[in-house]
Parts: C-alpha cells; structure tokens; sequence
C-alpha cells in the first residue's frame, strides 16, 4: 500500500508533527536570533534513529538501507557544514530529519536507496524559489538586467581560464555518476546531479580554501582530463560537453551576482555584533619596513595562512574577541580600505528551507516535480481539510 500523508499511522503521523513542530520552532530561532538550540537538533537525531530502528525492525526498509541513510545523511551534513554553507545548527537539523522520514515519503523514487539526497534536492529547490522571489520583490527589473550584464561581461575575459576550472569540476563531479556505475548501483538522474552539485561545491570549497592562488592552475589542470574520460565513458559528444559548460558558468555567475546582491551589505565596523556573518576576510600583511597592514580581500580569492587572519569567512559568524580586535584597530587606524564597515552576509533562514522541503517531500512522496505531475491542487486541499477534520 502506498504511503498517504493524509491516512498516516500513528507513528508515521508523530513524525509529521515531529518535524512540523520542532522544525518550524528552530527555523524561528534561527532566524530570529541566528542559532538553533542543540537539545532541538539533538532530540530529532536520537529518535531518528530510534525511527530507523523500528523501520528495520518491522521490514520497511534492511539494515544496509538504514546504515546508508544513516550515513550519507551524516556525510551530506558535514560536507554542507565543511565547506562553510550551513552552520552547525542547520546541517544537525538535516541529519536529524534526514533519520526520521519515514520510507514511505519516497514512494514515488525508484532505483534509488539514498534518501537524504533526495531531500537534498528538494530544499535547493525551494532556495530557488525563495532567491527567485526575494529578487522580484527587492531588486528593480532594470537593476536586475545590469547585474546579468555586468556580471557576464567582468568574467567574459577570464572565460578561458573558466573553461579549465569548469572541466576540473565536471571531473571531480563526474564521480557521483562513475562510481555508481562501476558498483551497478542505479540511482535516479536527479539524484545524480545533486550529488555532482555537492561534490563540486565541496572540491571548490577546498581548493580554495587551502590551494594557494599560485597553484591552482596546477590542480585544475591534473582533474580537467577526468571530464573528458567520463565524457569518452558516456558517450557524450563534445559539442554538448562545451554547451553544458556554458551554460553551468552562465547560471553559477548569474547566482552568485544575484545572492551576493541580496544577502550581502555593508555594516560599520562599530555596529559589528557576534554571530553575524562576514562575507570577505579581513588579513594582517607584514610590510617590507616591517608594520603590518590589514587590508580586505574578497572571500572567493587565495586563502591566506591561518596566523594572518583577523576575520575568516564563516558559517559560524563573528565571536565577541573577533569584534573587539576589529574594534582596536579601527581605532589605531589600521584598517585600511575598511572606512565603510565590512561586507556582511545577511542570514539565508536555511532552517526553514529544510523543513519546507522535508514538508514537500511528504506531499509529493519524493522529488518536487512529482507534484506537478500526479498531484492536483484540489486533492492536497481536501486531503488537508480531512486530515484536520
């Protein structure tokens, strides 16, 4: 039989509430003051998994299934928390919820056991949306087509350059479509690609925080032939190979402009309070007379050592000896070309973006577009009009 929010079992129904309620709760808090309470994110983890022990137990789902939730949930969570896009308290909370969906939320996904992805690809989905509206509502439509303009043009030059780091990443990326395969593993397209997005975004993470500038070229060259070889592999022609590049640098450049427009402003350095995000790093640099001078660098440019940091980019945000440094020294004048304040990330709630996307995988059973497909608008509200009754 298949699984129908709306005609739960009592467990099935706690779990609902369960995520509805403590989700919704933490979205809040995490919105309203930038950080989730670890007893919340804690208490869905451990009856997560009492739920994936009682999944096992009554033959919903085997215990190999299980340890893959288990632990592919665990790893998409440190890898989100890694590589700087969630805080601790988000990627907690995914694990959490990823542990209580029960098997019946993806009835409608085949070929396919690693659940936590699919969740995945249903809270980018709901990013989308909410960048997509909050652009609408905040950025005029002709501002809108200069930053589009602007930003294709800036990089137009660097486009070369481009091209190789995109075949390093569709190298890198290509993993989650080989390795599968040599494993006789079937995993659904959608799947696939969300596990290429995360593994490029982790890869890019890493370079860029611990490859010096200078040596980038280097690493990008090493990875780019494992695009052609997956490319070989899978048959594909190289004109849709260099059509698919484009088009990857057009959205990833046309996103970033738009995200760095919408969650990014200046904030003086004396209003400067804890937890709230840096979207640049500020960096001591010993002069040759032998004074040091802190200057800003953008937060996507080579990472410096460690010892010369004064402010990192960082999921966690500014701590309270961070401000007071930044304080004293804005004082003495050090801060050079910091006279405005420092560029600040506003908060992305992505609290609420995973519990909305945990909600939509109910309704539709798995992927988001499995709504549009089988679902009428109609049936929802009188589901809904049932199940409260």
């Amino acid at each position: 039989m298949g699984f129908d929010i709306f005609q739960l079992l009592t467990h099935e129904k706690m779990i609902f509430l369960a995520i509805l309620s403590c989700g919704l709760y933490t979205g809040y808090t995490d919105f309203r003051y930038g950080k989730i309470a670890n007893i919340y994110t804690l208490i869905l983890i451990g009856f997560g998994v009492m739920s994936q022990a009682l999944f096992v137990t009554t033959g919903e789902i085997t215990w190999v299934h299980s340890c893959i939730i288990l632990f592919g949930g665990l790893g998409i969570s440190f890898a989100l928390f890694y590589a700087g896009i969630w805080a601790a308290g988000d990627a907690k909370l995914f694990w959490g919820i990823s542990l209580l969906m029960p098997p019946g939320a993806f009835s409608r996904i085949t070929g396919t056991q690693f659940y936590p992805l699919v969740l995945i690809v249903n809270i980018f989905v709901m990013l989308l949306i909410y960048v997509a509206l909050k652009s609408i509502f905040k950025i005029p439509l002709r501002q809108q087509r200069a930053l589009i303009s602007e930003s294709f043009m800036t990089h137009l030059k660097q486009f070369p350059r481009r091209i190789l780091r995109m075949l390093s990443y569709i190298g890198v990326g290509g993993l989650a479509f080989y390795i599968p395969s040599r494993l006789d593993v079937e995993l659904d397209l959608a799947v696939q690609l969300a596990s290429f997005v995360m593994i490029i975004l982790v890869f890019s993470k890493v370079i860029e925080r611990y490859i010096p500038e200078k040596h980038k070229i280097a690493f990008h060259i090493i990875f780019g032939p494992l695009a052609i070889f997956f490319v070989i592999r899978s048959l594909i022609d190289l004109g849709s190979l260099i059509f698919f590049i484009f088009l990857i640098s057009l959205f990833l450049l046309i996103f970033g402009s738009f995200v760095r427009s919408l969650f990014t402003k200046t904030t003086p350095i004396k209003n400067l309070k804890p937890s709230m995000i840096p979207a640049e790093r500020i960096v001591r640099i010993q002069e040759q007379q032998g004074t040091d001078k802190y200057v800003k660098i953008p937060a996507n440019f080579a990472n410096p050592a460690q010892d010369n940091i004064v402010v990192d980019v960082s999921s966690e945000g500014l701590t309270h000896d961070q401000i007071a440094r930044l304080h004293q020294l804005n004082a003495k004048g050090c801060l050079h070309g910091s006279e405005n304040g420092l560029l600040i990330q506003e908060k992305i709630p992505f609290a609420f973006m995973i519990v909305i996307g945990a909600l939509v995988n109910f309704l539709t059973k798995g992927m988001i577009h499995s709504f549009f497909q089988s679902v009428e608008l109609s049936q929802i509200i009188e589901s809904v009009r049932l199940f409260f009754a």
